[in-house]
């Protein structure tokens, strides 16, 4: 015993076709691709510009590398945290709930102290 089907899932399952056209689509994602490709280029160049910062202090600490990728996961969200806020304020007050947020996963106060004085451009 199956249930009915509703009216509108004929034309619901043709719009979701039309939609769908590999045909259509296929310029539509052409054109998208060098803009895609270089702002991949340019977050990739800024991630490994991060990376090899937190890890010269992780290095430097000697921190194991199993804990690596915690404490590059602050460094991330803080360079974002960063580049995306627009207000003083906000880049402040993003900065304080990282850094309790990231402190009681168990992180090292000390460490995200010198992560910090690395990343931070616009406090």
């Amino acid at each position: 015993m199956s249930l009915p089907e509703p009216s509108w899932l004929e034309e619901a399952m043709l719009k979701y076709k039309r939609k769908l056209n590999h045909v259509r689509l296929r310029p539509v994602f052409s054109a998208q691709v060098s803009t895609t490709v270089d702002k991949t280029k340019q977050a990739q160049a800024q991630n490994y510009h991060i990376k090899e910062k937190v890890k010269a202090i992780l290095d430097e600490a000697g921190m194991l590398s199993d804990f690596h990728p915690q404490y590059l996961a602050y460094g991330y969200a803080l360079d974002k945290s960063q580049r995306t806020m627009e207000f003083m304020v906000d880049r402040i007050r993003e900065h304080q709930i990282l850094r309790a947020k990231w402190e009681t996963r168990g992180l090292d106060p000390d460490l995200l102290d010198k992560i910090d004085a690395v990343l931070i451009f616009a406090l």
